[in-house]
């Protein structure tokens, strides 16, 4: 009797040891390696205290099985073998193009019938488990101990390889005296000349008309603005889109992301416009917390001569380990989850953006974050410089933000939206009682919309503008402005940058081309830049085309007139 107990407690030890070594071991690490350039925790901050839950749960639950009764005992193991087999065949056969540095701000979307007939693939698994329990009990036995065995030492080979192939970088944190940007003065504005800049991220400018039907008086704040509603973003995604906004530059598909991000943010043309900005007296200000999509893999040391809060002392780092293992648990399970559970697993990129963090100088990049830190802090006007200001939030990124302006879990987009309109409020009023918003020129945009619809938002008020309420502008313009009209809010001369937003015809008839990355099947996969695993995309595609969003709508749905291949992928 003994003996029997003992082999049913290690029969059950290796079938429930295979579905948490899956889910808490080789899972997170093998996205963890993939993606380590996205991520601020080293391996070493989960790795150990996750092997360690998993060998505890692993060895009290099946001391709970080794004492039930032979049929839930057969019930319990063929279950969780089940879940593991079909777990690893959604790994390695079904899934395809996971988005698992939640990037997509509606989360993880598939078709109903395609989760019913993934479903059907694991109950099948498990049903076949159940059946060989209590029919084939010899069958059972081998395959239960034997298939664990097998799984388990087929992942653990490539766990170790994943280990002993990764870079320092993935067990070792930077060294303080790190260059970084600083979140000091990220609530200070000049007390005199200030340009101010939004950039709310993933804010498509069809997000808006919605919002307003629910909420009528959303755009009050903005009653000062013209609204460019016929606004291309030129480049999908947040990387390379700040890129270009900020410097200017196109992309070079065929130039390596780092080498490009090197050699843009120390080009003349780059050096001379923010060295105008300073003969002005004007200091650069931007603040986000995602260095690698302005620096890639560089050192931001690169941007130095550009933006004034890049400084170089000691980070003082905060691990929110609770954080760490719940985000790590949930994207591993996600991955290995069928379709029908992983939008309840789905983790959005600012869950992980927040486990590490600043215990000083923190740049505040969630809308709410940031809208509590502007309550607490207020804002202070700086009388020695003027400002140039730019604030990179999450925008409509991530569904997390309440109408009121605080955190909310699982909002609705028009809420997020309604959000961030009470926390422009709350800033413009904070300006206008240090006597700095009249005078102030004042943009908020976004870097991208969706794929499909890459048109984005675009408020603007000039220097002294004021109106009743918001007025609109249907001019066909482009982010490929943004430097001019920054320009020539500066006081500099803006001819060497191109037309200011101002100076696009509402009835002119533009050719303009978004780009969005994308796999082309014909072309051959690039890596990722950061040198762990492959790009989740193979070119630039352009979509050319005169109008406005309908226009755009059609062009994307007949497909790309631009390919262009890379050299490597962002993410």
């Amino acid at each position: 009797m003994k003996e029997k107990k003992i082999a049913k407690l290690g029969v059950a030890f290796i079938v429930i040891f295979l579905f948490f070594f899956m889910l808490l071991i080789f899972g997170p690490a093998e996205i963890f390696f993939a993606n380590t350039s996205e991520f601020q925790f080293v391996y070493g901050d989960f790795a150990f205290p996750m092997i360690g839950i998993s060998f505890g749960i692993s060895l009290v639950l099946a001391l709970i099985l080794m004492f039930l009764p032979s049929v839930l005992y057969k019930v319990f193991v063929s279950m969780f073998f089940g879940i593991a087999v079909a777990g690893y065949i959604q790994i390695m056969f079904i899934n395809s193009g996971l988005d698992l540095l939640g990037m997509n701000p509606d989360g993880y979307q598939i078709q109903v019938g395609q989760a019913v007939m993934n479903l059907l693939i694991w109950l099948a698994v498990i049903a076949l488990m159940l059946y060989l329990a209590f029919k084939d009990k010899e069958t059972w036995n081998l395959l239960v101990s034997y298939g664990s065995e097998i799984l388990i030492c087929i992942q653990a080979v490539a766990w170790c390889s994943l280990i002993f192939t990764a870079g320092e970088d993935a067990f070792r944190r930077e060294a303080t005296g790190q260059y970084y940007l600083s979140g000091e003065e990220q609530y200070t504005v000049s007390a005199n000349d200030n340009i101010i800049v939004f950039i709310l991220d993933y804010f498509s400018n069809e997000y808006l008309e919605p919002a307003i039907e629910q909420y009528p008086d959303l755009l009050n704040p903005m009653s000062d603005f013209t609204y460019y509603d016929n606004t291309d973003c030129v480049y999908f995604g947040t990387y390379p889109s700040l890129i270009h906004i900020l410097s200017g530059q196109e992309p070079q598909p065929r130039k390596a992301i780092n080498n490009w991000c090197y050699d843009l943010w120390q080009s003349d043309e780059v050096q001379e416009f923010y060295g105008a900005l300073r003969e002005q007296n004007y200091v650069s200000n931007f603040y986000t917390p995602e260095r690698s999509m302005l620096c890639g893999m560089n050192s931001a040391e690169i941007l130095k001569g550009t933006f004034s809060n890049v400084v170089n002392q000691g980070q003082d780092l905060e691990v929110n380990y609770n954080l760490l293992f719940m985000t790590m648990a949930k994207m591993s399970g996600y991955r290995m989850f069928p379709y029908i559970l992983k939008p309840y697993v789905y983790t959005d990129y600012s869950e992980y953006s927040e486990i590490v963090t600043q215990r000083a100088n923190q740049i505040e990049h969630k809308n709410s974050s940031f809208y509590e830190g502007l309550l607490e802090k207020g804002l202070k006007a700086d009388a020695e410089s003027n400002y140039y200001v730019v604030q990179h939030l999450e925008g409509t990124h991530a569904m997390t933000t309440g109408s009121d302006g605080f955190y909310k879990e699982n909002a609705t987009r028009e809420e997020t939206i309604k959000g961030c309109m009470v926390m422009l409020e709350e800033y413009f009023a904070q300006l206008k009682a240090l006597g700095v918003y009249d005078d102030a020129t004042i943009i908020v945009t976004s870097d991208h919309g969706g794929p499909r619809d890459s048109q984005v938002v675009f408020f603007k008020k000039n220097s002294g503008e004021t109106h009743d309420a918001v007025q609109v502008n249907a001019a066909p313009i482009t982010l490929c402005e943004y430097p001019a009209t920054i320009a020539k809010a500066a006081g500099v001369d803006a001819t060497p940058y191109g037309r200011t937003v101002d100076e696009i015809p509402e009835d002119e008839l533009r050719e303009r081309t978004v780009w969005v990355r994308l796999v082309v099947p014909d072309l051959p996969l690039v890596p990722k830049y950061s040198g762990s695993g492959t790009g989740a995309d193979n070119a630039y595609c352009g979509f050319t085309y005169t109008g406005g969003i309908e226009e755009l709508y059609q062009t994307y749905d007949d497909g790309a007139d631009i390919v262009i291949p890379e050299v490597d992928a962002f993410y």
